[in-house]
């Protein structure tokens, strides 16, 4: 069967989709809730290159409006070469049990296809919305009949209520495995030219529900499938951060291309998060603001460089520390070699488009130098430290310091171009 969402690549779907993470899960259940809009995750899919190769898949079907059957027929011949394809024993690393499970099948990739489809497109849709409900400040339920039919989904059809009244957030589509319905926004005079009017929201009745892998017990309204029992949008909302959490958990490789990705969307929520904190630092309201922040991310192209010359990354993640907020205002006041305090709160936009990437690879002194051409022919320089360990195993690529400079300072036998020109 195939899914007709649209003719163009749904921008809100495609930018919702793309700032995922992701997650292993041996069950559906141990990745739950709004954990699926933060992550993409497909059951007992393992490995994380596994499940990049799937949503790859799926990226391309968002994008490029590919049909169930050419999805199937690009994935499956990969899965079955990996192994991933028909039945297998496997342990559960919760249980420790072993048992007999489901990998590939016809069947999981009409899923995997419906479900992250269908959810992309709603939650664009759920972005959309919130922008036109001043113009537009309805929304219907259009129930459309499922192989396997909700009668609370048909007893909804019709059902005209304000976009902000409250019964959305648990029963706006999708709501269920296989869902097909979905809301249609509607203004005064088209409630007025199909003769309807805004009705009274169902009263819901809650089920008791528990999750038998993690023990935890919640209450699921009648209709609603437990695993999509949560409101619309609170992930897209928070974008940035989302984002910057998974860049720094991934391996680099991945985490570069997720960010590469995803960075139209959710820069803006990158950097009004960013902004607020350098502004509270410099108005002298750092202590007690502390941490680290995520501002950005290695590229695939530089990631690839520095793994054949010789320097892994542990993650694709640039970050920036209170103190080093703190030293770049210092060194601007000070001396007029230091970069300017706007480009301190341009950051996170500016890491995104350098002139060029440079590796330093001095012994003991290994830097990644970002750099900007200026227009008296000098340079912006900033230095980030590579691999900069953190607590425990984690790892970050941190920044370090930020300098106006000559051209000779940016060339020698220790300095590689990883990506651009000078």
């Amino acid at each position: 069967m195939t899914i007709r969402l649209g003719l163009l690549p749904p921008k809100g779907a495609i930018d919702y989709f793309r700032q995922k993470g992701y997650q292993v899960g041996f069950d559906y259940r141990d990745v739950w809730h709004q954990e699926h809009a933060a992550a993409f995750t497909v059951a007992k899919a393992m490995q994380v290159d596994l499940l990049a190769e799937i949503r790859a898949q799926v990226d391309a079907a968002l994008a490029n409006g590919t049909t169930l059957a050419d999805f199937s027929a690009a994935l499956r011949p990969n899965l079955v070469k990996r192994g991933w394809w028909g039945k297998a024993t496997m342990a559960d690393p919760i249980t420790g049990e072993s048992s007999e499970v489901q990998l590939g099948s016809p069947r999981r990739l009409k899923v995997i296809y419906d479900t992250n489809l269908r959810t992309a497109h709603a939650e664009g849709q759920w972005q959309r919305i919130q922008v036109a409900k001043a113009t537009l400040p309805f929304l219907m339920y259009d129930h459309t009949p499922s192989e396997h039919e909700r009668v609370q989904h048909k007893a909804w059809d019709g059902l005209v209520l304000p976009a902000d009244d409250p019964w959305w957030q648990a029963h706006y589509p999708v709501k269920a495995w296989g869902c097909k319905c979905r809301a249609i926004q509607l203004g005064q005079r088209q409630l007025d030219r199909m003769g309807l009017k805004p009705g009274t929201a169902p009263e819901p009745k809650l089920v008791e529900w528990t999750n038998k892998r993690t023990g935890d017990v919640e209450l699921v309204p009648e209709g609603v499938d437990p695993a999509f029992n949560y409101a619309p949008g609170a992930r897209l909302a928070q974008l940035g951060k989302a984002l910057a959490d998974k860049v720094e958990a991934a391996p680099a490789a991945i985490g570069a291309g997720v960010f590469r990705q995803a960075a139209p969307a959710s820069m803006p929520q990158l950097m009004q998060g960013y902004t607020a904190w350098v502004n509270a630092i410099e108005g002298g309201g750092a202590k007690g603001i502390g941490g680290r922040r995520v501002i950005g991310a290695v590229s695939p192209t530089a990631v690839a460089a520095l793994e054949d010359a010789g320097l892994p990354l542990a993650s694709a993640a640039l970050s920036i520390e209170q103190r080093e907020v703190t030293h770049l205002f210092a060194e601007e006041r000070k001396a007029h070699k230091a970069v300017d305090r706007e480009w301190v709160y341009a950051l996170p936009e500016r890491l995104q488009k350098p002139d060029a990437v440079i590796y330093d690879n001095r012994a003991g002194a290994e830097a990644l130098l970002y750099v900007w051409k200026l227009e008296d022919g000098r340079y912006a320089r900033v230095a980030v430290r590579p691999n900069y360990k953190l607590k425990g195993d984690a790892r970050t690529n941190a920044i370090r310091s930020g300098h106006i400079v000559e051209r000779d300072n940016l060339s020698g036998k220790y300095f590689q171009l990883l990506e651009g020109e000078l």
